[in-house]
């Protein structure tokens, strides 16, 4: 088993996303449950302490902003034109990990 110098950050939905999301056209009617049974987990550098993860979270909001979007609904003109990061704090929580383990004797494979 082997650390990974990395940290994770897992984002789950709060109740703002869920209403954009239940505003789309097309059938939704969705839960905090159902939009937040499977989360994508983002790899970070490490951190060292509470100042060090609200720098990567203003380093990386922006991206994991979008990508959380993008994954509901594809066209950017039908997101939300404020996505600062107070948005972001509001739309999303956020769960920091500092050991990661990978117990796999492959090696890490990455997709553009």
């Amino acid at each position: 088993m082997k650390e990974i110098n990395r940290s994770i950050l897992i984002v789950r939905a709060k109740e703002p996303f869920l209403a954009w999301l239940n505003s789309l056209p097309g059938p939704a009617n969705l839960t905090l449950d159902e939009v937040n049974q499977d989360q994508t987990a983002f790899l970070l550098p490490e951190y060292e302490d509470d100042q060090e993860k609200e720098k990567l979270l203003q380093r990386y909001f922006k991206q994991i902003f979008e990508e959380k979007l993008n994954g509901w609904w594809q066209d950017p003109d039908g997101w939300p034109s404020k996505r600062s990061l107070k948005a972001f704090k509001e739309w999303f929580d956020v769960e920091f990990h500092s050991l990661i383990f990978d117990l796999v004797d492959n090696p890490i494979q990455t997709v553009e």
